[in-house]
């Protein structure tokens, strides 16, 4: 898209004083020169106008503004940039960066690196936003890695996206592309900019949803009703009263560790779910006033990931609580439960596992609780890392 003189104009000196700024705290981080420049101002909409903008290989940052909700914005870093800052963040020897830069070898380790790398870059843009905005906040919502032509999934194509192009320079090493990407009410608030959108656009903003189309549907075709669904053997409930028992055993009426099914005498934390469409104040409720340690959050009956009360202190804020609640957790508040934990790798257990097998995946993947699941996905309980230490000390 063509892009009016009067937007580049307002927004050139804005991101010629960030880069500047994001220039010196870059080069605090990674104890070496880097070097941030503006290259190009554009408008950007559609599939076919943002796909192009991910030929490469990048990495991805992503941060909702949540103070006011106006938006949200993208850095989309070439993956050579995003290995150079994050090995030298971490102070890998530099042969080894050099050397993972030239391959482009991206390990689970440089991600890790360009998370924090991509904290400190938000948190030097958050300052010009609040200083812009009163009341707006950049929150940090997704860091991720894609392969080239993947975009983003939050991506919307409806939306206009002011798109700023920067030129990175880190060390020696050749400088490489990356961009930031403003949605167009992130850019309006910010800049004070009077960016077209379509009706479409215009509909989204407002929470509508543009008609739809009047599609006749076919009759009603009669079908034979499918049999009663009956529960497999190992599709058992929660037993409200594992605990009591585990608690009173002497051990020689528990399952063996290997036994399929045992789960259920070490299944003693009760299930409990909310919709991934649910607010965040829900889990706030449930986890710190009704006493559920863990919640399930499921779509579409299936259990998807899990929220704790830990999760929740964390985006919420130590101090959550404490004091009067500010603009901002109102809005972390009204947010999906859905949008907490979208990282999270699911690790769960069906309910025809062994003991054996729960107490593996709690070591392997350093959990306090494990999920177990029907084998439709239906959330049956947790298995506590407690739970299994008496089992053990009464089977011993």
């Amino acid at each position: 898209m063509d892009i009016p003189d009067q937007i580049a104009k307002k927004a050139r000196p804005f991101f010629l004083s960030f880069f500047q700024r994001l220039s010196d705290d870059l080069n605090t981080l990674v104890d070496t020169p880097v070097e941030c420049t503006l290259t190009e101002i554009a408008l950007q909409r559609g599939e076919e106008d943002l796909a192009g903008l991910f030929e490469s290989e990048n990495s991805v940052a992503y941060a909702k503004e949540d103070g006011l909700n106006t938006g949200g914005i993208y850095l989309v870093m070439d993956a050579s940039a995003a290995i150079a800052l994050a090995g030298l963040m971490m102070m890998l020897p530099k042969p080894v960066v050099q050397k993972s830069v030239k391959t482009r070898e991206y390990t689970e380790e440089i991600q890790e690196g360009f998370h924090e790398v991509s904290n400190q870059i938000m948190g030097s843009l958050n300052l010009r936003v609040e200083e812009k905005l009163v009341g707006g906040h950049l929150f940090l919502e997704t860091v991720e890695h894609l392969e080239a032509g993947m975009v983003p999934a939050s991506l919307n194509p409806i939306v206009t996206y002011l798109d700023i192009g920067m030129e990175i320079t880190v060390s020696d090493f050749r400088a490489a592309p990356a961009r930031w990407l403003l949605s167009r009410g992130m850019a309006s608030k910010l800049l004070k900019l009077d960016i077209p959108a379509t009706a479409e656009e215009l509909a989204l903003e407002k929470g509508e949803e543009p008609p739809a189309a009047v599609v006749e549907e076919p009759p009603p075709v009669a079908t034979t009703p499918p049999p009663p669904v009956t529960a497999a053997p190992d599709d058992y409930e929660f037993d409200a009263l594992a605990s009591d028992r585990l608690l009173r055993s002497t051990g020689g009426d528990l399952p063996a560790p290997h036994e399929p099914g045992g789960l259920r005498v070490v299944m003693t934390l009760a299930p409990f779910t909310l919709n991934e469409r649910e607010e965040v104040m829900q889990a706030v409720v449930a986890l710190f006033q009704e006493g559920h340690m863990y919640i399930g959050v499921e779509r579409e009956n299936r259990l998807v990931r899990i929220v704790s009360q830990s999760d929740v202190r964390r985006i919420m804020g130590a101090f959550y609580g404490s004091k009067a609640v500010t603009p901002r957790e109102k809005a972390l508040l009204s947010l999906p439960i859905g949008k907490l934990n979208e990282q999270q790798k699911m690790v769960s257990i069906t309910a025809k596992g062994t003991i054996d097998q729960a107490t593996d995946l709690l070591k392997t993947h350093n959990l306090y609780a494990l999920p177990v699941v029907s084998g439709n996905g239906v959330l049956r309980g947790f298995v506590p890392a407690y739970s299994l230490l008496d089992y053990f000390r009464k089977r011993a």
